[in-house]
């Protein structure tokens, strides 16, 4: 079994690379990234403001050697924690996946333990038949790409759900499920196409430590228009490169030094 689609990135986006004709897709999570997100600020501001108190004796220790370094320290505090949830999520993720696909897994990751009641209750409530896990959804008419969580069946019903770990679910998931759903085509693990299967229903099964929800999600066309003005601006984003910006004809730079001066030196 292959590895599934190649993706790379390009100028701080992903982008996937389609197995038969090498073209390039950017992925919805980065078409997604387009959405301001003025909370993300306050929200990066007040780590930073947290770790400079927790960690104060730490942060003092780093500056008296290296002044840099802890401001640095604290700027990236934000990232650092995304980097460490985003990692448990991905645990998640693997161990989802493979409950989903009937595996057993007798000793989970301990950072995945917290999680596993409320995945193994609903997989009990819902008895959901599996049809897809971890796939590709490609649009050729819209040029994007982006792996989705699963495709599943309840109650006669054919339902595309996300797994989410995070604190709370935020809009852009109704985008991003919206998205795959209106794709063309569907690549599977092992980069067989074949037309993406006709959904019922948008769903996200939020997960934490302490609780566990699933809620429908819409997924409509209205919903598909937003992620369609997302993915225009990204085109427009990234035509800035493409000479809408042209090369410098003229530059001052203040402090020049003339002939005159350096003779008289």
């Amino acid at each position: 079994m292959s590895d599934g689609v190649r993706t790379i990135h390009q100028k701080g986006s992903r982008y996937y690379v389609h197995p038969e004709t090498g073209d390039l897709a950017p992925s919805v999570t980065s078409i997604l990234s387009m959405e301001a997100k003025p909370f993300l600020q306050q929200w990066a501001a007040g780590m930073a403001a947290e770790a400079a108190v927790t960690d104060l004796e730490v942060v003092q220790r780093i500056a008296a050697r290296d002044r840099q370094a802890a401001v640095d320290f604290l700027k990236f505090a934000a990232k650092r924690y995304t980097k460490v949830r985003a990692d448990v999520g991905s645990l998640v993720h693997d161990y989802f996946e493979l409950r989903l696909r009937g595996e057993e897994v007798p000793y989970p990751h301990h950072d995945v333990e917290p999680y596993v009641p409320a995945i193994e209750a609903w997989l009990d409530r819902y008895q959901p038949e599996l049809l897809h896990a971890e796939d590709v959804a490609w649009s050729r008419q819209h040029d994007y790409a982006g792996s989705f969580d699963f495709i599943v069946r309840i109650n006669g019903k054919t339902i595309l759900g996300d797994l989410k770990t995070s604190k709370s679910v935020y809009l852009s998931v109704a985008a991003q499920l919206a998205a795959y759903a209106h794709s063309d085509d569907l690549i599977t693990v092992d980069r067989k196409i074949q037309p993406f299967p006709q959904i019922d229903a948008g769903a996200v099964l939020h997960i934490t430590p302490t609780r566990a929800e699933f809620r429908p999600v819409k997924i409509d066309r209205r919903v598909f228009e937003r992620f369609l003005n997302l993915r225009r601006c990204f085109a427009d984003d990234r035509a800035s490169d493409a000479g809408i910006i042209g090369r410098v004809a003229w530059k001052h730079e203040a402090g020049h030094t003339t002939g005159t001066a350096r003779r008289a030196s």
